[in-house]
């Protein structure tokens, strides 16, 4: 009978969740974070439900994941002309390589971006049997990320009563705000500022600004939402706001041996990470093999899927160009996707690739030095693999994350400007090259990351698990998140301390000119 009563509890421990999962087709890394966590939890022996709306029909799902149960919604054409509105050459992805990230443009950015995912959120919801097809089903968890507000929606309209959010980058602002996770700006820097955890009064002062502009604009698009929930239902309308902030935890895409060190809450979970694939398995093919053999150093330029070196300016090209004919004997191989570049005017030891095994360069110790833009999957896969690097960050999260790979030793930082200076490219790659400190420390972090406590998988699958089995944890929520900014800084006590001290010195400063006129009127008067 005991028996039969330990199985049963393990049975009910470990049965299968039904899973509800919101991957919107917005940004690779958004999607394939998702796509991980979806892939994890498929492994785990749970149910996954997928519901991808393409918001950018451009991109693709290849490999995403391997959940086999996946809900695909089209385009809607009034999303399609936003996603052209943001990626034309006039707009902030036509400006990465040349342009730094003003307000204007980020205001303009977020205002498209906030209508393109209302928008997307209306089509699914109003256009679409989605809600009704997802009622059936009587999911037990909702998983979305905390970015684009419609996943709380689909949650609360299909009838899933206990979910988890999800940040493909850091710990964003708003998600911090939504949690009641503290805001430290005198010493963690935001997730779009350079600052290290060492700042200048200016940058303190600039990091602080960031953090409470960065959080705004983003629970700006929640209120948005909100404002058309509103319009639609009347007085039963969906609060977005209130659901993310009920979130029973949210995972980041951080590696906290990464990351600068901050003050967090039990419920924040980092994954970073858990796209990481073993590396004994990675290998290269034959013609690869061949490649890295042809000299004794060996350097990869990649900026991404989103930046791409073909779109470069002309003196960028020219400038790699040149520092690869001054460093014969180095193998420079970039990720060019392009033919737009005459072969007889590129040096011997230049390899053009329009596609790249990333991992598998990254896992060969041939591969010395990986120059990338710092988006934070390469930035986390450069850090296990212990492979110096030199970062260029070109925008959003990735100004941090060269700084972040700064702090451990291991990597050189090379402005996106200084691309089109050759003796600067050259200079900072032979550095590193000629100085095998930084190969020592990039090995000394990859070690410890390799060697956790507890995996990433292990971190998502459990607490999922635990959700799932027991709800939505209010234990977890903090009572800070409901004080006013006034009780939460103890404005209230700071207040009245001052106004007690200030009383207590002006009646000591009246007693005392009192009693000074009275002994001066004595002395007048004895005088007289």
């Amino acid at each position: 009978m005991k028996l039969l009563i330990l199985l049963l509890a393990v049975l009910q421990c470990t049965a299968s969740l039904k899973i509800l999962l919101y991957n919107p087709g917005f940004g690779h890394s958004h999607m394939r974070f998702m796509g991980r966590i979806s892939t994890v939890l498929t492994e785990a022996g749970h149910a996954l439900t997928e519901v991808r709306p393409a918001v950018d029909s451009a991109l693709k799902w290849e490999g995403v994941s391997k959940t086999k149960d996946v809900l695909v919604y089209p385009e809607d054409p009034l999303v399609a002309e936003l996603v052209k509105r943001m990626n034309d050459e006039d707009g902030f992805l036509g400006g990465l390589w040349t342009k730094e990230m003003t307000p204007q443009q980020m205001s303009s950015m977020m205002g498209n971006m906030t209508k393109m995912f209302v928008r997307s959120c209306d089509h699914i919801l109003y256009e679409t049997d989605l809600v009704a097809t997802l009622k059936k089903r009587k999911f037990d968890l909702g998983i979305t990320e905390a970015f684009d507000p419609c996943g709380f929606a689909i949650f609360k309209l299909a009838g899933v009563e206990n979910w988890v959010s999800t940040s493909s980058s850091n710990l964003l602002d708003h998600q911090a705000m939504l949690l009641g996770v503290p805001l430290v700006p005198s010493y963690v820097p935001g997730p779009m500022t350079e600052s290290t955890e060492k700042m200048t009064l200016f940058e303190k002062t600039m990091n602080a600004v960031g953090t409470y502009f960065g959080g705004k604009i983003f629970l700006d698009i929640f209120e948005a939402f909100t404002e058309n929930f509103k319009k639609r239902m009347g007085t039963e309308y969906i609060d977005v706001k209130a659901l993310a902030s009920r979130s029973a935890m949210l995972f980041t895409n951080t590696q906290n041996l990464i990351d600068f060190p901050k003050p967090t809450l039990h419920k924040i979970v980092d994954i970073g990470g858990i796209h990481i694939k073993d590396t004994s398995k990675e290998k290269l093919d034959e013609e690869w093999n061949k490649i890295l053999n042809r000299k004794k150093k060996n350097v990869l330029i990649s900026f991404g899927s989103v930046a791409k070196s073909s779109n470069m300016p002309q003196p960028y090209k020219k400038a790699i160009i040149k520092a690869a004919r001054e460093m014969p004997d180095v193998l420079i191989i970039w990720k060019y996707e392009a033919d737009d570049l005459p072969k007889s005017e590129l040096p011997e030891n230049l390899y053009l690739s329009k596609w790249t095994p990333q991992n598998a360069l990254l896992a060969d110790p041939r591969l010395n030095l990986f120059l990338t833009h710092g988006g934070l999957a390469s930035t986390t896969e450069i850090a296990y693999s212990g492979t110096p690097s030199i970062v260029t960050p070109l925008f959003a999260d990735q100004p941090r994350n060269a700084k972040v790979l700064l702090r451990h030793g291991g990597a050189e930082k090379l402005r996106k400007f200084d691309l089109a200076n050759s003796e600067k490219i050259k200079t900072t790659i032979m550095k590193i090259l000629d100085d095998p400190s930084y190969e020592t420390k990039a090995k000394e972090l990859s070690i410890m990351l390799k060697n956790p406590p507890f995996t990433p998988k292990e971190l998502l699958v459990r607490n999922v698990e635990f959700v799932g089995r027991f709800g939505s944890l209010p234990q977890l929520d903090p009572y800070g998140r409901q004080l006013s900014f006034f009780q939460y800084y103890l404005l209230d006590i700071i207040s009245i301390f001052l106004v007690v001290t200030i009383s207590v010195i002006l009646l000591a400063v009246y007693l005392i000119k009192s009693c000074l006129a009275l002994v001066t009127g004595a002395a007048k008067m004895k005088s007289d």
